[in-house]
């Protein structure tokens, strides 16, 4: 196998060779370009940032609130117990001013829950992103296959056509020495137009695979291409299996859904708690309550508020566990597609590596089989037909021979994506990027004050 990726690696130098830059096209430049400028990365990467400025926007429930009010007008008191007969019953100008501080002291966890909750859900944005890269990577090889599939396919037809023409000169010489019927070159002239109608119907495809190339990475293949072959793929499919499952970015997203929803469930409880807050304030006024002349108070205290029964708690916790329930069954699903789509990514490469070591036999025996019949052709034991009927089986032998060495190569990669870890194979890796998972964890380790330090890097 490794042996005809390498013939397969140098035909296609061969028909590149005239004509192109030095510089080459790698599949790992091209999967770091789609990764980092396709629009698709920008969009996750913009709900990341999002979603993690509104965890930091959490900072306000852990600082003091610091309120000021002030008014100015007409006030008409009629207060006869409590102001004097020159004050009561009169419109009088004033104005009153206030300045409070409000701190909580405690809310029953409330404020720590919700930022673990928000913590929760940056982590599942950032694999969601990561996941993003792993789906733009695969597009990204698969576009990189595709371009270098059809410039193989390009150079057999190439050769194909080389090759028919060959024959129709001898044709041609066995004609005009009369040894062949006139009617034997109109026969080579129509496998000549079919080897070139294939070859426009290639170019066409060509052309398309490179459009799809540009659409996904961001310009066209200009130099050589070349593949690279995947080391150190799993060995069983039990053991692809438990690794897809256990490194999937979708899976780890759905998991942090889980203790959001957890989270929701104790904030719910919260509710239940008192809450206690520290004020103090001044206040300061001209003419307050009907009474002439400049007042000033100040004050300092510490109160506690319980909601002691609300309608509705009931049913509030019975929604907060049921949305738990919810997240644990689309993990599950989750965790079944993953081993569905590593399940038939598996098949599929054990299948093409099967499928190749049999085209290549029969490329072998229809290569020699071609040759034999042209020889016997030349002696007078063949007709044409036979002739024809070989180079066109040898032509459709090489035609499935490329395409199944790029489908193999292509389920190696596709493997890895399955894993989670095809960006990361070509060097995009967590730590690369502006965010990294693990706010969770750290705001629940070492308090919901360490998140609130973390540096957004603007979008570029």
């Amino acid at each position: 196998m490794i042996r005809h990726a390498g013939q397969w690696a140098a035909a296609l130098g061969l028909s590149l060779a005239l004509g192109v830059p030095v510089q080459a096209e790698s599949l790992k430049s091209a999967v770091q370009a789609a990764v980092t400028e396709n629009p698709t990365a920008r969009v996750r990467n913009a709900d990341v940032q999002a979603t993690t400025l509104d965890l930091l926007a959490r900072e306000r429930d852990f600082l003091p609130t610091v309120t000021a009010t002030a008014e100015a007008g007409a006030y008409y008191y009629n207060d006869p117990a409590r102001l004097a007969p020159a004050n009561n019953n009169r419109v009088t100008a004033g104005a009153r001013a206030n300045v409070e501080a409000k701190y909580v002291i405690f809310d029953g966890f409330r404020r720590a829950n919700a930022v673990y909750r928000d913590a929760a859900r940056v982590d599942e944005s950032i694999f969601r992103l990561l996941d993003a890269s792993e789906t733009l990577a695969l597009s990204a090889v698969e576009a990189y296959i595709d371009v270098l599939r059809h410039r193989n396919l390009a150079a057999v037809t190439r050769q194909n056509l080389v090759k028919h023409q060959d024959i129709g000169n001898q044709v041609m010489d066995l004609v005009d020495g009369g040894r062949l019927p006139a009617s034997e070159r109109f026969e080579v002239d129509q496998r000549i137009a079919a080897a070139r109608l294939v070859g426009v119907q290639v170019q066409q495809a060509l052309r398309d695979a490179e459009d799809r190339y540009e659409a996904v990475v961001g310009h066209k293949p200009e130099g050589p291409m070349s593949m690279q072959w995947v080391r150190n793929l799993p060995l069983t499919k039990e053991a692809f299996l438990r690794q897809a499952v256990a490194q999937s970015f979708q899976v780890k997203a759905a998991e942090t859904a889980i203790r959001q929803s957890r989270y929701d469930e104790e904030t719910v409880r919260s509710g239940t708690l008192p809450q206690v807050a520290a004020r103090t304030g001044v206040n300061a006024g001209l003419n307050q309550n009907g009474v002439p002349g400049r007042s000033v108070d100040a004050y300092a205290a510490v109160g506690v508020e319980w909601e002691i029964f609300s309608g509705g708690r009931k049913a509030q916790r019975s929604a907060a566990i049921m949305r738990t329930v919810q997240a644990q069954a689309a993990r599950d699903a989750v965790v079944l597609d993953v081993r569905e789509l590593a399940a038939t990514t598996w098949n599929a490469y054990s299948a093409n590596i099967e499928r190749t070591v049999l085209i290549d036999r029969q490329l072998s025996a229809t290569r020699r089989t071609a040759d034999q019949y042209f020889t016997q052709f030349q002696a007078g034991t063949r007709s044409l037909i036979e002739v024809l009927g070989a180079e066109a089986a040898w032509f459709n032998a090489r035609f499935e021979d490329v395409s199944a060495e790029a489908s193999y190569a292509f389920n190696q990669y596709q493997m890895l994506a399955v894993e989670s870890r095809l960006a990361s194979h070509f060097g995009v890796r967590a730590s690369n990027m502006a965010l990294a998972p693990g706010f969770e964890r750290r705001a629940v380790e070492t308090g919901p004050f360490s998140v609130f330090s973390t540096d957004i890097p603007a979008l570029k």
